[in-house]
């Protein structure tokens, strides 16, 4: 009894210990110069789109996709002799009620190309190199599963099933096609669209940020498992669709990926994005070649 006694005493101690740690302070905004965001992911038979965009410090208050967006730079893209100027353009997405804004060609990308972009940008010159030989793959099946865990937790999944040749190293990321209506919402806050009404649909595109990677992989059937950002009902059908992409897209957004399960994770070490392909800007251009799509409807 004593020492339990002696150990309650010694917890009554602790605590105000613990509480008077707490202290509230102000990170004071370090100096900051922004750096071009260059995303550009070309593929055969489409026609090429760049976004462009000034990056802000991590404590900068929200800012209007327009003001980000850089609107007066010089794009070209050269293969074979033959040069495409992209041109400022937008777009307005219907669910999110926002305009998408980028740089845009007017010739189809051609297959087993190698394609080089130049941006001139207040001046300077970034630059980089892709070339379209990827292969589509076909994608065997996708199925549903219940809960599947990753580093982010459990979540239900959409599966993927393809077979893959184990000599060489391939990178995969999803797309879906589905209509959308005034009770889907987006990602972990529930965004909703702000202008549908009732009975009104739309199409929604999603892409998948986390990239696979059969490397190491011994062959047969090849499996992975996303997390639609979109919400969805019994019954909703989708068009899922396989992309095939280079090394240049698999290094940016498993960094990407990487980075953001730093900022959720105390435990894990900071990650900062490298520019692998830029010179002073951050960002990516690559190619990929996309599979058949595969209708799946959900079960539940």
């Amino acid at each position: 009894m004593k020492r339990i006694r002696t150990i309650l005493l010694m917890c009554i101690a602790i605590i105000p210990i613990l509480t008077s740690c707490e202290k509230e302070i102000i990170i004071k905004q370090q100096a900051y110069t922004s750096k071009p965001s260059i995303q550009c992911l070309i593929s055969p038979g489409q026609i090429p789109k760049l976004y462009l965009n000034n990056t802000l410090p991590y404590l900068s208050p929200t800012v209007s996709l327009r003001k980000m967006f850089i609107s007066d730079a010089i794009v070209t893209l050269e293969a074979n002799g033959i040069t495409d100027k992209l041109v400022p353009d937008s777009v307005f997405q219907i669910f999110f009620g926002t305009y998408s804004y980028f740089y845009i060609g007017s010739k189809p990308i051609q297959a087993n190309q190698k394609y080089n972009l130049v941006i001139n940008s207040k001046g300077v010159n970034y630059s980089a190199t892709a070339s379209t030989v990827q292969q589509p793959f076909k994608l065997d099946s996708v199925t549903y599963i219940e809960t599947f865990k990753d580093i982010y937790g459990e979540h239900e999944g959409v599966v993927f099933h393809l077979k893959v040749n184990p000599a060489i190293a391939n990178y995969y990321r999803y797309e879906m096609h589905r209509m959308a209506d005034t009770t889907t919402y987006w990602g972990a806050n529930k965004f909703k669209s702000p202008i549908l009404k009732n009975n009104e649909t739309t199409n929604v595109t999603e892409i998948g940020r986390t990239i696979f990677s059969d490397a190491g992989f011994s062959g047969g059937t090849f499996t992975f498992a996303i997390e639609p950002v979109f919400s969805h009902k019994k019954g909703v059908p989708t068009y899922v669709f396989l992309q095939i992409c280079d090394k240049n897209i698999f290094d940016f957004y498993d960094e990407l990926d990487k980075q953001m399960l730093a900022l959720q994770n105390p435990f894990v070490e900071p990650v900062f994005l490298v520019s692998r392909q830029f010179k002073n800007a951050y960002g990516v251009f690559g190619s990929y070649a996309v599979s058949d799509s595969v209708k799946f409807v959900y079960p539940e």
